[in-house]
């Protein structure tokens, strides 16, 4: 088996030293919006255009919405409609990258970096789940895996002989995709086995618990683009890691551990309204 150095790199946010000045929309005359910002946060360069974050907020719901990278030229073409409800919903509801409600506050502070040689095997498409299946047998003492998505009966299945053998598997996994009828069903059956699962709440619309990855006995890591999922088996273009190394089994570990629900009400009561709805006066 051939020998790779990989390092692992967690980078933080970085805030900017001082605030930008923000402006404000005047909304008074809207029925929904009650509030709209722009605050520059990159200056433009090599003749782009400068970006920054707008702000919104509706009448009934005090969370924020914040969509990044929006050009000035779009706030300016903003500020200058006849209809603020109009050009919002055309112009920035569904054509920027958003977030509703706070930004992840959890920091990591893994050593920077880990350079480490490892043993490592790649899989790709339909060998992916070969991996998953084959790291999960080498289990004898712990699982921990995050999920974004789960619907494959062969890796819950897989699991559970795991859990029967006296394996300790914990899951957490994104709470919006554990609605589909196949989804449920995975899900119920693991549940039934006792195997502790955990759903994720995160609060931005397009925000989501992303991981896909295993950690496997303190000392195997699975991880990559590969969904536990029958269409990133049999359809999509996935990759993924088999990694043995405590070293990186740990840092794996302490992320999964970090991996936290926001503390914000799944119901999120009235968005579906909004969403629906929104105005176009």
């Amino acid at each position: 088996m051939r020998r790779f150095p990989v390092a692992c790199l967690l980078l933080s946010l970085l805030v900017p030293a001082a605030s930008a000045e923000v402006e404000e929309l005047d909304v008074s005359g809207s029925s929904s919006l009650a509030y709209v910002a722009y605050e520059a946060s990159a200056p433009a360069d090599a003749g782009g255009p400068e970006l920054g974050t707008l702000t919104v907020r509706f009448r009934g719901d005090a969370t924020p919405i914040r969509y990044f990278e929006v050009p000035r030229g779009t706030w300016e073409d903003f500020r200058a409609s006849d209809s603020v409800g109009a050009f919002y919903a055309k112009n920035i509801r569904l054509q920027f990258e958003r977030q509703y409600g706070k930004s992840r506050s959890e920091v990591f502070d893994s050593p920077l970096p880990l350079s480490t040689l490892v043993n490592v095997r790649c899989g790709f498409n339909e060998e992916c789940e070969p991996l998953v299946l084959e790291g999960i047998a080498k289990a004898r003492e712990s699982i921990y895996v995050a999920a974004y998505a789960f619907t494959r009966a062969a890796i819950a299945r897989a699991l559970i002989d795991a859990h029967r053998r006296g394996v300790r598997v914990a899951i957490k996994m994104d709470e919006r995709q554990s609605h589909t009828p196949q989804a449920k069903r995975v899900l119920a059956w693991i549940r039934e086995e006792g195997i502790p699962l955990q759903f994720v709440y995160v609060t931005g619309e397009y925000s989501a618990m992303h991981n896909k990855f295993l950690v496997i006995d303190a000392r195997w890591v699975l991880a990559g683009s590969f969904n536990f999922t029958t269409t990133a088996q049999v359809s999509n273009w996935e990759n993924l890691l088999f990694l043995d190394s405590d070293e990186v089994a740990a840092q794996y570990r302490a992320a999964w551990e970090g991996i936290v629900s926001d503390d914000f009400p799944p119901e999120k009561t009235g968005r579906k309204k909004r969403a629906e709805k929104e105005e176009t006066k």
